[in-house]
């Protein structure tokens, strides 16, 4: 299952960030007279954290009978069915009354650490839309994961659980 397609929030935030960075570098490059330390360095630096952030972003979500697995470009989430407690759909906003601790904060989606000022858990995101968004409890940790269709997601999650409850 894939992915929704990233919301218009975050394409814009994306693109002001990637604008200011660019600026910002042509700034400094500009008044510093050439190519310098401080001019190479803020390019580095901005450069990275774009890398960063981008290799971060959900590309796909693999359910299969043992785990369901969170695809990244790089990273890899492996949650165990044994170990998921409840799966509900979040509906009006999976972001609400909670504050971004590590993440990208809707530069090209809502990925990392969020905290829920309502519940004080800290959940790990792997967002690209706020709208429509499936939270995964384990027993040790809280997930929010979006998709474009999250009853069949929490659907298949619940009857995978069920099956392999069943043949243990």
């Amino acid at each position: 299952m894939r992915y929704g397609r990233l919301e218009r929030r975050a394409r814009t935030i994306t693109a002001v960030v990637l604008l200011l960075l660019v600026v910002l570098c042509v700034v400094l490059f500009a008044l510093s007279g050439g190519a310098t330390y401080l001019a190479a360095w803020t390019t580095s630096v901005a450069v990275a954290l774009v890398a960063l952030a981008l290799l971060s972003l959900p590309r796909r979500i693999i359910l299969s009978d043992e785990e369901l697995e969170l695809r990244c470009l790089v990273e890899t989430t492996y949650i165990r069915m044994s170990s998921i407690v409840d799966v509900e759909v979040v509906e009006g906003g999976a972001l609400r009354h909670k504050l971004p601790l590590l993440g990208t904060c809707g530069f090209g989606g809502y990925c990392g650490f969020w905290l829920d000022l309502a519940s004080w858990r800290v959940y790990r995101c792997y967002l690209t839309t706020r709208e429509g968004c499936v939270a995964i409890h384990t027993s040790h940790r809280r997930y929010l994961v979006s998709c474009a269709a999250p009853e069949l997601l929490r659907g298949q999650i619940l009857a995978t659980k069920a099956r392999c409850s069943r043949d243990e």
